[in-house]
């Protein structure tokens, strides 16, 4: 089993679809993936359609339960009405991750209505997924900060600091509340995390959706090719993500 921690019901895929995963599915199938964290798109690029895309990844999701697992996010902008639509999407819409990208967003991760969004995911005990590498919203060492703040709440650095910033995302992990995504880094760059990293909290993702192209052979390739016991890949495509479902 493969589980995708990181894919995207892009725009261009509710366009030509309307909401129909099934040509999405597809390339799952092609590369052997069985279940896959399902992040928006428009709710991440525009706040006036962050509700509804919300909703709408909830609706895709049920069309294939067993695979696709719903992931949503607000912005904190919003302030009280970004807290407001976290618990919507958890006690209303029974999301069970969020996803935040602060440098397409645009919000500090020190903003104190993302705080409170922070503290409601860990009395809930729902994992927040985040893009990491890029400045100056979204450095991994930032996140390493809500994790020191956050003590209950569980940080996942989606991208493990993308191409130049992995070694930001090994310290972050020193954190025990923190997971790291193996989605950006060179080949090289994971299999140093993976000796550097608590082989528990060690993801895998291919960041597939956003456009038509099949990234997922790509990113998977990567892995796959990298210099990893095979006790370890299967812990991180399998065994890890399915422990942080739980």
């Amino acid at each position: 089993m493969i589980v995708d921690c990181h894919t995207h019901w892009g725009m261009c895929w509710q366009d030509r679809y309307r909401g129909d995963p099934s040509e999405w599915l597809v390339s799952l199938d092609r590369n052997g993936v069985s279940k896959a964290f399902l992040y928006g798109h428009a709710n991440l690029h525009r706040s006036d359609l962050c509700k509804n895309d919300n909703n709408l990844l909830v609706q895709v999701a049920a069309k294939a339960p067993d695979r696709l697992i719903p992931v949503g996010t607000s912005w904190p902008q919003m302030e009280k009405e970004s807290v407001k639509e976290v618990r919507r999407c958890i006690e209303q819409l029974g999301i069970r991750h969020l996803k935040f990208h602060p440098w397409l967003q645009g919000f500090s991760t020190a903003d104190r209505y993302f705080g409170e969004i922070c503290d409601v995911a860990g009395a809930h005990r729902v994992p927040i997924f985040f893009h990491d590498g890029t400045p100056a919203y979204s450095l991994s060492e930032q996140i390493a900060g809500l994790a020191r703040r956050f003590p209950s709440t569980t940080f996942v650095l989606a991208h493990s600091g993308l191409l130049w910033g992995w070694r930001s995302a090994i310290e972050a992990a020193r954190y025990p509340n923190v997971r790291l995504c193996l989605c950006g880094p060179s080949q090289r760059a994971i299999e140093l995390v993976c000796e550097r990293v608590d082989p528990d909290r060690l993801l895998w993702g291919s960041d597939y959706g956003f456009g038509f192209a099949d990234s997922i052979g790509y990113r998977l390739g990567l892995f796959v090719r990298a210099k990893i016991k095979e006790d370890l890949k299967e812990r991180i495509l399998k065994i890890n993500p399915l422990n942080l479902l739980k």
